[in-house]
């Protein structure tokens, strides 16, 4: 399916929804170096070694330099931890609570068929009083809708947007629910949590609601 961009607001277009908590840029702290210091004198029983005793010490300190080398490399990398992704009933619940939360009133699911390409979507929560709407998009979704839908957005990239209905005034905010990961594991392991994962959702949520009240959307 060919996606055409239209500019619709500051940072929006068309298929794709601009709303989002902008990336903080983190603060680099740059430390101040240090004024230098003096080169020692090679005095007193250091310099009455000669050369020869500097040679000797120098291959001692190579010998245990090796040595140490051979028996402390760097330990093995660790592979990343697999991930889960977001359960679609478990995601519905977080929609819902994101709506109220937002205030409005979560209305409940329905198809409506695409605008570009005819095709049939569930809106999996909908909006009290409103056309628009949330498709949490599963990945058997998205293999079974496969061009008719935009490929799925990258994390750091905007939300995608699609029209729908017989004049395309539905708009529907698709998350991929490749988005939204976590890991099982516990502890110092954990690097991807269950709670982060669903705030994440949250946040896509609100902000989509918000553009939609700031758009006026049917």
């Amino acid at each position: 399916m060919q996606t055409h961009a239209a500019n619709v607001g500051p940072g929006i277009t068309e298929v794709e929804v601009a709303q989002g908590p902008e990336m903080r840029r983190a603060e680099r702290a740059g430390s101040a170096g240090s004024a230098g210091s003096a080169v020692p004198r090679r005095g007193g029983w250091l310099g009455a070694l000669g050369l020869s005793g500097w040679v000797a010490l120098g291959g001692i300190a190579l010998g245990g330099l090796s040595l140490g080398a051979i028996g402390c490399g760097p330990p093995p990398a660790r592979a990343p931890n697999a991930v889960r992704l977001l359960d679609e009933r478990r995601a519905i619940e977080v929609i819902r609570r994101a709506m109220t939360q937002e205030g409005t009133q979560p209305a409940p699911a329905r198809e409506v068929k695409l605008l570009s390409t005819g095709a049939m979507v569930q809106v999996d929560v909908g909006v009290q009083g409103h056309d628009y709407g949330v498709v949490y998009v599963t990945q058997e979704d998205a293999d079974k809708l496969g061009v008719a839908i935009p490929p799925a957005n990258r994390q750091e990239e905007k939300l995608r947007l699609v029209r729908a209905g017989e004049d395309g005034e539905t708009r529907l905010v698709l998350l991929y629910q490749t988005n939204y990961r976590y890991d099982d594991l516990v502890g110092e392991e954990h690097e991807q949590t269950t709670i982060t994962a669903e705030r994440q959702l949250t946040r896509d949520v609100q902000d989509f609601v918000t553009h939609a009240r700031t758009r006026k959307f049917r």
